[in-house]
C-alpha cells in the first residue's frame, strides 16, 4: 500500500488537523513545509506572542516539541527549509514550494493538504502548491484547517454525527477563504471523522507536547471552551 504523505504548513498542524490518520493504519508521512531556521534575529509576531525570546531558539524549541509529539503516534517528519510567514517580507513561488514536496515525497503516496481555511498565508501556499502536483498527476485529498478552519465554528453538517455525508456546503468563511483557488468543497464529498472519547485524550496528550504553542493558540481559537473544535476532522477527495 502507497504511503500516506500529510504536508503539514507548520510543525503542528498535522497532529491539529489529522490525528485519526497519525493514528491510524498504514505508512504515514509528515512533511513540514516552512520548518527552516530564520535568518533574522528580529522577532517573529508569534514568536512574540508565544513568550519567545530568541526565533532560533524557538525554532529548536518547536522542531522538539513537534517529534514527541509525532512520536505518540508512532511517526515522524520531514523538515523543509521554507521560513514562516512571520519571518519573510514576501513570499516564496508556489513552484519552489512543488518542487521541494516533489522531490520530498514518492510518486505514488497519497498527498494531503490544507485546504486553506481560515486564511493563513501559509497553508494558501502549501495548498496551492500541492494543487499543482496533482496537475503533474499526484493524488490529493485536502483537509480542514484546524484550528484555523474552526475561528467561527463548524458548518452544522459536520457535528452532526455522520462520518460519511453527501457534497455539502462550506460555511461563507470557508467560501471566502477558497475564493480564485478552484476548489468548490460543496461538489465533493467530505469525509468527517469524530474523534471517540479515546482518541480525543490521545490528541490531546499529543498537543500537549507543544508546550511554546498551545497556549496562544488556545487563546486566539478559544480552544478550552470549545472542545468541539479539536472534535472532528475533514478530508476531501479530490
Amino acid at each position: 500500500m502507497a504511503a500516506t504523505v500529510i504536508l503539514s504548513p507548520h510543525q503542528d498542524d498535522a497532529v491539529f488537523s489529522l490525528w485519526h490518520v497519525l493514528s491510524g493504519p498504514g505508512e504515514v508521512r509528515v512533511v513540514n513545509v516552512f520548518a527552516g531556521a530564520p535568518a533574522s534575529v528580529r522577532l517573529g509576531w508569534w514568536d512574540a506572542e508565544t513568550g519567545a525570546s530568541d526565533p532560533a531558539s524557538r525554532a529548536i524549541e518547536r522542531g522538539r516539541e513537534d517529534r514527541a509529539a509525532l512520536g505518540l503516534a508512532g511517526r515522524s517528519s520531514v523538515d523543509l527549509d521554507f521560513v514562516d510567514a512571520q519571518y519573510r517580507d514576501g513570499e516564496p513561488p508556489t513552484e519552489a514550494i512543488a518542487a521541494a514536496l516533489g522531490a520530498s515525497v514518492a510518486d505514488e503516496a497519497l498527498l494531503l493538504a490544507p485546504a486553506g481555511l481560515g486564511g493563513h498565508a501559509d497553508h494558501r501556499l502549501v495548498r496551492s502548491a500541492a494543487l499543482s502536483l496533482r496537475e503533474t498527476g499526484r493524488r490529493l485529498a485536502l483537509y480542514a484547517d484546524i484550528p484555523h478552519a474552526t475561528r467561527h465554528g463548524w458548518p452544522g453538517w459536520v457535528t452532526n454525527g455522520q462520518h460519511e455525508r453527501e457534497p455539502q456546503e462550506p460555511s461563507e468563511a470557508w467560501r471566502a477563504d477558497l475564493d480564485g483557488s478552484g476548489i468548490a468543497l460543496g461538489e465533493l464529498v467530505a469525509r468527517v471523522h469524530s474523534l471517540d472519547d479515546r482518541e480525543a485524550k490521545a490528541k490531546a496528550t499529543a498537543l500537549a507536547e507543544y508546550r511554546t504553542q498551545l497556549p496562544a493558540l488556545d487563546v486566539e481559537f478559544s480552544l478550552s471552551a470549545r472542545p468541539e473544535a479539536l472534535r472532528y476532522e475533514i478530508v476531501w477527495q479530490l
